[in-house]
């Protein structure tokens, strides 16, 4: 009976070792898989609402950007600002260009934008994922908002911020 017990005992120590030996070893090797694969170029894929601001209120912009999945970028977007008499006036914009998301979820957005004036620039953004999905079946995780900062002054204002919200079914 004595020795029942003991072997017992023995194999209940045994299973509260493997059980910590997961939590404190496995785990967070996996955590730290899982964070390493992180984000892809996958990650952005399909049409974003695009909302921008430069210089406070001094001009706003609204619009819509397709990410492709493989590191393309398009876009169209209408831009609110001062006509420099105290009124305002519009522009619309249409874009194409690359992008880059490292497993982090930072990455780099660089576009051609052509105005309807006429004018073009080439602008470039630093970006961060704000929020995702979660990864489904091995894929990355998908991108639900983006935002990102322009390191070029605008053509309306200087700081140029710009976010992304996923449009789910577009």
């Amino acid at each position: 009976m004595k020795n029942n017990i003991k072997t017992k005992f023995n194999l209940s120590m045994l299973l509260v070792s493997a059980f910590l030996a997961v939590g404190v070893f496995i785990l967070p090797a996996n955590a730290n898989r899982r964070g390493e694969m992180g984000f892809s170029m996958r990650s952005l894929m399909g049409s974003y609402a695009s909302s921008g601001r430069a210089g406070g209120y001094l001009s706003r912009s609204v619009g819509v950007t397709w990410f492709d999945g493989a590191g393309r970028v398009r876009r169209v977007v209408t831009i609110n600002t001062s006509d420099g008499a105290g009124g305002r006036k519009l522009l619309q914009v249409s874009s194409t260009g690359t992008y880059t998301v490292a497993p982090n979820g930072l990455g780099t957005v660089k576009m051609l934008n052509v105005f309807d004036t006429g004018a073009r620039s080439e602008v470039n953004y630093d970006i961060v994922v704000s929020r995702s999905s979660p990864p489904v079946g091995g894929l990355s995780p998908l991108a639900e908002e983006i935002t990102g900062i322009q390191r070029e002054p605008g053509q309306t204002a200087s700081l140029v911020e710009e976010s992304w919200t996923i449009r789910p079914g577009q």
